[in-house]
């Protein structure tokens, strides 16, 4: 409150040149959402400003603030678009223009107007970005933002993905990286949706230690997505422990229903893991609290009906299970899945074999969508590779031992005892098939993904890397776009290995992997092609800008001492921009013959 307080009293003095100044305070991420609020009462307050173009960036700033989600707020949202439109049309900054019209689109999104947001967005997002105006950067990277969500909703994940790949450069291009921090947020909720865990981790990390240096709003609400996707992962302690650090602030900056939900999730995480009496604690604390959001209101019955159902209180476990089975169809699918398991469950307690093969036959299409979803929708990238032949057999004949099942449920009733058996045993095997396949899955998986690394270094081997420039070589023909490669090549490594043994040379090649990854962009490809040779792919990189980060990685290595035994290295590289014409193997030709030039000049530099 008291930084709220501070925040009206200095914009209570504001002038009209600061009006941008306060906005971007609020854009960099160096306020919370009350603060911000704040801000933008004090600059409607002093409204009309000497300077039109001020209005128009109060009423671009406004519009993110709307709330469309009841009728109310979207006939506000109606009538603050019909005053401020012809406010930022008459200031002729086409930016504050792209601004609304991103916003627009975002507020459509938030109704379910996925076609039209996207409509919307179009002309803002193929613009080629070539300028080098922050603010005219950071709208296209906004509306790039938004157009990743509708294509997350759609389920179009790869057209998701490089939305978002396509904000997060262009914020770092622009240097705000408060918001190239979210952009890795976006990137993570999509692996989440592809149910690639481990990939949403990563990025969430990222992000999370990024976004500590900014608002704690932001920062927890990542650490939230971070402890679901540890607990998607199956990894429930971590889940716990990343939801315990968080409920401190969220305390401070939610009402109750934010408060409730961190204290459900951790009865819920404790349920699953059998401590009851730690679940039962958090039960407690938030039936203190004034709740009065419907869906915070589901999500407690839930872990309620199963920590009853765990605790042997039967009888109230079914109660709960009976409120929830009216609200099914407003639920995601990822809930409606964990509700099909409780009820699976509660069959078997209840010897209710229809409710059971009911929940089953649920459980069966809920697996084939996610199969649908992530093999039509994989992303372009050599780290998500799947295989679903051996899901697709398994899922054939769990639908047989489905209909199975329901077959026998018509049997006549002198038979009974034996159909109840004959259920039993095939729920069993069912049971066993579905446990069966999620693991066969997620180990093709984990092999696929080894597949493509290399082996002592982690980074992509030749066959991806090469995959790789392969895929960007043809989008720069599809899209008129300019990427570079890089060789890089260590220099007399084989006096290394012969000098010290092939274990500090391996240590030599790690620690030149560690600094290249370090230098380059998150979004930059490095492989290894060779015992100490290496290809990083610069997708949408000119030659000026992949030469410049040729010299950052030659003068990285050459400063540094490697290994245990503090070995001093150089590199010798080659650098080219992709010709449009050219083949993969004419290009690999042209980036070899760089480096050999380097190689024969006397090495330790960079030819281009």
């Amino acid at each position: 409150m008291l930084r709220v307080l501070c925040f009206v009293l200095f914009s209570s003095s504001l002038a009209a040149n600061e009006v941008k100044n306060e906005i971007d305070k609020v854009l960099y991420g160096y306020t919370s959402l009350s603060e911000s609020r704040a801000i933008l009462e004090k600059l409607e307050q002093g409204m009309p400003y000497k300077n039109g173009l001020d209005d128009a960036r109060v009423m671009a700033f406004k519009c993110w603030f709307s709330d469309v989600t009841t009728s109310i707020g979207l006939l506000h949202y109606n009538a603050f678009l019909n005053n401020a439109k012809p406010i930022i049309h008459s200031s002729s900054s086409e930016t504050l223009k792209q601004d609304l019209t991103a916003c627009e689109a975002f507020q459509e999104y938030n109704q379910g107007n996925y076609q039209f947001a996207a409509t919307l967005l179009t002309p803002i997002t193929q613009n080629s970005a070539n300028t080098q105006n922050p603010e005219e950067l950071n709208a296209i990277a906004t509306a790039n933002t938004v157009l990743n969500r509708i294509y997350l909703a759609l389920g179009n994940y790869e057209d998701a993905f490089y939305a978002a790949q396509k904000a997060y450069q262009l914020f770092e291009k622009s240097g705000n990286s408060y918001e190239q921090a979210l952009a890795l947020k976006e990137i993570a909720d999509i692996h989440i949706a592809l149910y690639n865990f481990d990939l949403a981790i990563e990025q969430l990390q990222r992000s999370a230690t990024e976004l500590a240096k900014f608002n704690k709003q932001e920062h927890y609400k990542v650490i939230d997505q971070l402890a679901f996707a540890h607990e998607k992962s199956g990894n429930f302690p971590k889940a716990i422990e990343l939801y315990q650090s968080i409920k401190k602030d969220v305390r401070s900056y939610e009402s109750d229903n934010g408060y409730a939900y961190v204290l459900i999730k951790l009865a819920e995480l404790y349920t699953e893991l059998d401590q009851l009496n730690a679940a039962k604690s958090y039960l407690t604390a938030v039936d203190k609290l004034k709740i009065n959001d419907s869906w915070i209101t589901t999500l407690l019955t839930m872990t309620q009906a199963q920590w009853n159902l765990k605790s042997n209180n039967l009888n109230a476990a079914l109660t709960l299970f009976n409120m929830l089975q009216t609200e099914q169809n407003s639920w995601p699918v990822s809930f409606k899945e964990r509700y099909l398991n409780f009820a699976s469950l509660v069959a078997e307690a209840t010897n209710d074999s229809s409710l059971h093969i009911n929940a089953q036959q649920q459980l069966i299409t809920i697996v084939k969508q996610k199969q649908k979803d992530i093999a039509n929708n994989a992303l372009i990238s050599a780290r998500l590779n799947f295989n679903f032949e051996q899901q697709k057999r398994e899922i054939t004949r769990l639908e047989q031992a489905s209909a199975l099942q329901k077959e026998l449920l018509t049997v006549a009733e002198d038979k009974a005892f034996w159909q109840r058996l004959t259920l039993i045993i095939a729920s069993v095997c069912l049971s066993l098939f579905a446990i069966y396949t999620f693991k066969q899955v997620r180990q093709k998986k984990y092999y696929e993904i080894l597949a493509l690394k290399d082996e002592l270094t982690g980074i992509a081997n030749r066959r991806a890397i090469i995959n790789l420039k392969r895929k960007v070589m043809q989008k720069n023909q599809h899209n008129s776009q300019v990427s570079s490669l890089i060789s890089i090549d260590i220099d007399h490594f084989k006096a290394v290995n012969d000098q010290y043994g092939h274990d500090i040379g391996d240590e030599l090649i790690i620690s030149v992997v560690n600094t290249i990854v370090s230098t380059v962009r998150c979004s930059d490809m490095v492989g290894r092609v060779g015992g100490e040779e290496f290809l990083i792919v610069l997708e949408n990189q000119t030659l000026d800008n992949a030469k410049e980060i040729a010299w950052r990685i030659r003068h990285s290595i050459a400063e540094k001492q490697h290994t245990s035994l503090r070995v001093n290295a150089t590199v010798s590289i080659g650098v080219i921009e992709i010709s449009q014409q050219e083949t993969a193997e004419q290009a690999a030709k042209r980036v070899d013959l760089n480096l050999y030039k380097a190689k024969e000049n006397g090495r330790n530099r960079v030819v281009v």
